[in-house]
């Protein structure tokens, strides 16, 4: 890549994410631009650690837990983005990274407030953000767990997972934030379909990638507030379980139990740990009751767990035997016999399942979903939906988006 290209790449890079972005070469400054224009550059107390690092891409974590992300381009150079909102303010952190700028006295309150407006960015969504670019930038896919991870003790975690909390309280005025909160219920009744409908897979999908979601200011205690998110969470995943077929009297003391176990706990990292733990529980229960026949057995959750991996891309049965390792006859004969349907049927009812999500959480059109879920034709789509939903796929949108606002 040529260094015009890399600098119209940073810009970009610093306008659609809001936060600073250099280019190095090296150990010298080619570029460096923030929309917040803040100078010195915050990153310059880390470079060091930047560039000794031997990873293509990776994120560090600084003492006020702000994350700086970095990739390698061609050329030996590098590019750095950051950073991201202090979720922990420290006096004596804060004096240190002022000190080691040499920000004069009387711009230091200015030069913080750059600092507080930095962009929210979870670590893993940042891994993310770094993985979609090294594989944009090489033309061959650059996995997520390729990013390295600048290591820090344990209770860094739980630290970074309260000032993630403690933000969230203190800026529910925000209109962007007040905006997130709007957002963040759809995401909600996406994940409560996934246990309704027995899907652990795709909510482990979900909690590799947290999305930008916001809760309402329900306590002004960061902890207190997290366990009262899992209450109310608790309690939605028992009714969504029931609806998926889950005995009433099971799916209650499941919560109640969960509850009690929230309440013991400590630390906010912890309560959010158990939170995702309590939603696999609720959605692998109902897997099993959904799949009365192969649901037991192992040669069936490893038929369906290739299905869920694959729904976005063609799934044909001799690619499908080969990976298992089976033979094409056997499986699909085999699959009929414990599921009750064909291998054909079941992949189709996955796929419209996976549509139903996409029609009434997302805004994209039905040749978006019917591509994205690899049919051969948007009619084919349209065709195969009513035979399953017994409606139109719009009529199905037009349905769900009126009961979301009731």
């Amino acid at each position: 890549m040529d260094r015009e290209t890399s600098i119209e790449l940073c810009r970009s890079l610093a306008k659609a994410y809001s936060t600073g972005v250099r280019l190095y070469e090296k150990e010298t400054c080619l570029f460096y631009y923030a929309v917040s224009n803040m100078q010195p550059d915050p990153a310059i107390p880390y470079l060091s650690e930047i560039f000794s690092s031997e990873a293509e891409a990776g994120i560090i974590t600084t003492g006020l837990f702000q994350f700086y992300g970095f990739l390698t381009l061609p050329g030996a150079q590098r590019l750095i983005l950051g950073p991201t909102r202090m979720m922990q303010e420290n006096s004596r952190e804060t004096e240190l990274l002022l000190a080691r700028l040499n920000v004069a006295q009387e711009a230091r309150e200015n030069y913080l407030r750059l600092l507080r407006s930095a962009p929210l960015i979870h670590a893993d969504r940042f891994a993310w953000l770094l993985t979609s670019l090294m594989t944009a930038l090489r033309g061959k896919p650059f996995p997520v767990e390729n990013v390295w991870f600048q290591i820090r003790p344990e209770s860094s975690r739980g630290a970074i997972q309260s000032g993630y909390t403690r933000q969230q309280l203190d800026d529910s005025d925000d209109e962007d934030v007040r905006q997130t909160v709007a957002q963040s219920y759809a995401w909600e009744q996406l994940v409560l379909s996934y246990v309704e409908n027995g899907q652990p897979q795709m909510l482990r999908e979900v909690f590799s990638a947290p999305p930008n979601i916001q809760a309402g200011r329900i306590a002004h205690d960061g902890l207190r507030q997290m366990k009262n998110m899992g209450i109310c969470t608790a309690t939605g995943l028992a009714r969504a379980a029931i609806r998926g077929g889950l005995d009433p009297q099971e799916a209650f003391s499941m919560s109640d139990l969960y509850i009690q176990r929230l309440e013991l706990l400590r630390d906010v990292f912890s309560v959010e740990r158990l939170i995702q733990d309590m939603m696999l529980d609720f959605a692998e229960r109902v897997e099993k009751l959904l799949r009365p026949e192969g649901g037991g057995s192992q040669f069936y959750r490893r038929c369906a767990q290739f299905v869920s991996e694959n729904l976005f891309a063609t799934i044909r049965a001799e690619d499908m035997a080969a990976k298992l390792g089976y033979n094409r006859t056997y499986l699909c004969s085999r699959f009929k016999q414990e599921a009750g349907i064909s291998l054909t049927q079941f992949i189709q009812k996955e796929k419209i399942g996976e549509a139903k999500r996409l029609l009434q959480f997302t805004d994209q059109d039905l040749g978006q979903i019917a591509a994205l879920l690899d049919f051969s034709s948007q009619s084919h789509f349209q065709t195969v939906f009513k035979k399953i939903a017994g409606e139109t796929p719009m009529a199905y949108r037009r349905r769900t988006r009126i009961q979301l606002r009731q």
